[in-house]
Parts: C-alpha cells; sequence; structure tokens
C-alpha cells in the first residue's frame, strides 16, 4: 500500500476555511474519476467526506473504502434493515439517512455534491446544533444555493453541485462521467 502525503481536505478547509475555485474543481475532477473506477467495479463509497480526501502534489485522493466493503461483507440487509443509517450525518444523502438498502451511486454523488459545496461556501449546505435537524434537512429541505455563499461561483458549477444536492436520486447526475462532463463546462475541457 503507497504513502500518501500530505494533508486531507478537512485539514485544509480548516486551514484556509474556503478552497479556491479551481482547486474545488480539480478536487471534483479527481473525486469523480475515483468513483467512476470504484462504481465501475461494483463499490459504492458511502462515506464522501473532507476527511477521506487526501490533497497531493499529484492532486485529491480518495481514501477509506471501509463502509462500502463492510456493507458488502456483511451483506446489505443485515446492516441496513436494523435501521443503521451508514454515513457521516453532514454529507449523507437522504436515501442513507432513511436507511434505504438500495443504495446506489448517485448516494456519492449527493456526498461529494456537500463537500464542494463546503469547499466554496466555507460551510456544508445544512448546519444545525442537533444532528437529527441536520439529518431532517437531508430529507426534506431543498439545498442553498452555494452563489449565495460565494458569489463569484461560475453559474455552471453552481449548477453542477445544485443538480448533486437534490433529494430525488432520480433527478441527481446519473453517472461520474455525466457529471464530471457537465464540470468540463466550467473549467473549459473535456475528455
Amino acid at each position: 500500500m503507497p504513502f500518501i502525503e500530505g494533508p486531507n481536505l478537512k485539514e485544509h478547509l480548516t486551514r484556509v476555511r474556503q478552497a479556491s475555485i479551481s482547486d474545488t474543481l480539480q478536487i471534483a475532477v479527481d473525486v469523480l474519476e475515483a468513483l467512476e473506477y470504484a462504481h465501475g467495479k461494483g463499490f459504492v463509497h458511502r462515506d464522501v467526506k473532507p476527511e477521506n480526501i487526501m490533497l497531493t502534489s499529484r492532486g485529491a485522493v480518495l481514501l477509506d473504502f471501509g463502509i462500502a466493503r463492510a456493507i458488502l461483507q456483511a451483506g446489505m440487509d443485515r446492516i441496513t434493515r436494523s435501521g443503521f443509517a451508514v454515513g457521516t450525518s453532514t454529507y449523507m444523502s437522504p436515501e442513507q439517512v432513511q436507511g434505504n438498502i438500495d443504495i446506489d451511486e448517485r448516494s456519492d454523488f449527493y456526498s461529494l455534491g456537500c463537500v464542494l459545496f463546503e469547499c466554496l461556501a466555507g460551510r456544508p449546505p445544512y448546519t444545525a446544533q442537533r444532528e437529527e435537524l441536520v439529518l431532517r434537512m437531508h430529507l426534506e429541505a431543498a439545498a442553498p444555493d452555494v452563489r449565495q455563499f460565494r458569489s463569484e461561483t461560475p453559474d455552471a458549477l453552481g449548477l453542477v453541485i445544485a443538480k448533486a444536492l437534490k433529494n430525488q436520486p432520480t433527478d441527481r447526475w446519473q453517472s461520474a462521467h455525466e457529471m464530471r462532463e457537465a464540470l468540463s463546462v466550467t473549467t473549459g475541457s473535456g475528455d
């Protein structure tokens, strides 16, 4: 296993509060490439969050597929039917909050949307003192527009994040490739 040197994204955001727009775009592309590979192998990460993204000299690296592996090994029915929601509440998709058994890659896009929102806004899309209120917001509230917190956010990037944060999986990005293509409009490059 290689040693990865660099801070995680949480440490970086603690230091700078908001990531630059160009860094946010690069993080998004790098994480989407990792998710595309993982999804192609049948893994849904289920815990995309700043602590699981390392920033290296070669780009962002997505770490800790522990929850995905645990679910695969234990059997999804045993973990989710018990009513045990798996993930980190700040970045948890509505279907994870509900403990659904049919979590797919669109859940990872929701979590990545929360991460990208935090990179730009300096705070997650949903905040409250009590965790159960944050979980309820994931289920019931429309996500705020990141441009309200960071006006210089390009419209195309704001729209990519807004679509990732839709409550219904059918309204979100359907693949990592699709989401990455939409980001290429913002970066001015294609695949």
